[in-house]
This record gives C-alpha cells, sequence and structure tokens, in this order.
C-alpha cells in the first residue's frame, strides 16, 4: 500500500476475512489523529487511520483546500476530486492487501475526513457498508458524480454535528441528512451541544452505531 497509515487488526485472528473500519482525519492533522480513538472500536474492526494525501506543511495534511473570501468559502474543486479517487484506490488497495472484507468496509471521518466519507457515500457507495461523518458537509464538486439512488438501499449513514461548531456550520449536516433522506438511505442525525470536536457523547454514539452495523452483518447477508 503506497500511503501512510496507521492499523489495528482485530483482538482475536478472525475465522473469515474481517470488517475494515476506515478513519478520516479533519484538515491540519495526520493519520495519528483518530488512531487515538482505535482502542475503542468494536474488537471485531480491523480499523486503518489514513494520511490525507495534500500536505501542507511537515506533520499536517488536509483532504481539499478551502479559502475564506468576503463572498463566502471557496474550494479547491481540483483537490477535492483527486481525494475522492485516491481515497476509492486506497480503500480497494487496504482491503486486498489486508484481506478485509470488502462488503464490511465502514468509514468514519472528522471535519474534512466527515465530508470525504459524506462524498464516497453520494459517488462509490458499493465500496462501502456504513458511514459515520462528524462535523462534515456535503462538497458540491462531487455531486455531479452520484451514484443512482437505488445504488445506495444497503448503505446506512450516522451524521453527527455540534450545534456550537464554529468551523463547520451545523446546517451542513441538516443539509446533508435532507440530501440522503430524500436518495432514501437509511440513516440517523444527531445533534449536540458542542464546538467544532469528538464529544465523548459522539463517540458513544458513533461506537454504538458501529457496532449495530456488525452484529446486523453476522444476523444475514446484506
Amino acid at each position: 500500500m503506497n500511503f501512510s497509515y496507521h492499523l489495528r487488526r482485530p483482538a482475536t485472528p478472525p475465522s473469515h476475512r474481517p470488517p475494515l473500519l476506515v478513519l478520516l482525519h479533519g484538515k491540519g492533522a495526520n493519520e495519528e489523529n483518530l488512531f487515538e480513538l482505535a482502542q475503542y472500536f468494536d474488537p471485531r474492526f480491523m480499523v486503518i487511520s489514513l494520511r490525507a494525501p495534500h500536505e501542507m506543511a511537515p506533520g499536517y495534511y488536509r483532504w481539499y483546500e478551502r479559502t475564506e473570501t468576503a463572498q463566502g468559502s471557496i474550494f479547491d474543486e481540483a483537490e477535492i476530486e483527486a481525494s475522492r479517487l485516491w481515497l476509492i484506490q486506497a480503500i480497494n488497495d487496504a482491503v486486498m492487501a489486508l484481506g478485509a472484507d470488502p462488503h464490511q468496509v465502514h468509514i468514519l471521518g472528522f471535519s474534512q475526513g466527515g465530508a470525504m466519507a459524506l462524498a464516497l457515500a453520494l459517488t462509490a457507495p458499493r465500496h462501502l457498508r456504513s458511514v459515520v461523518s462528524i462535523a462534515g458537509r456535503l462538497l458540491a464538486a462531487s455531486a455531479p458524480f452520484a451514484a443512482p439512488a437505488e445504488a445506495m438501499n444497503h448503505l446506512t449513514l450516522l451524521i453527527q454535528h455540534g450545534t456550537q461548531d464554529e468551523m463547520v456550520p451545523y446546517a451542513e449536516s441538516v443539509a446533508a441528512c435532507a440530501l440522503f433522506a430524500e436518495l432514501g438511505v437509511k440513516l440517523g442525525f444527531k445533534e449536540y451541544g458542542a464546538g467544532h470536536t469528538i464529544s465523548p457523547a459522539m463517540l458513544k454514539d458513533a461506537l454504538d452505531f458501529l457496532r449495530v452495523q456488525l452484529d446486523a452483518a453476522q444476523d444475514g447477508p446484506l
């Protein structure tokens, strides 16, 4: 795998291909950031934390550039698309190299990582089983590549956002929730009295959600 990552293998050797949980950090962080949470995720998961492909400075990375102007935010659409394609390939490479279950790929992303997780849910749902987006947003650059609604029938989302978020407006997750609901995707939306962070309550709800996804997979096929 030609990219930087941290890996936590399942607690006990699985008898079959393990489910894969992919962690996507926010802007200005790296693969170590969310990997600190790996100890809390269901031990059945193989957990991989990826480093975003665009370097800002040594040790600091982003999925895309966002510039604030007097007219509002400007997003680098070329970087968004490059990251989207890179992420699809990275997940496929990880599944093959690590022997993970290709039908049990789950993503948890924070901030820009949450936005990229939603972009993949919208454009490449066949690669995923579930997505947790924390303080994420929809990216207009990915809209032209949206998959048909019927391709998302198996997908389940959990969208989380703090109502006091000073970096990514809470309304961004409200809009994402509305779009995926219109597409008929199974989803949950939870708000928290928090800022731009992963609060203990957010983490608990995400852990519970992901555990339910694994339990459902063991009960029968998708």
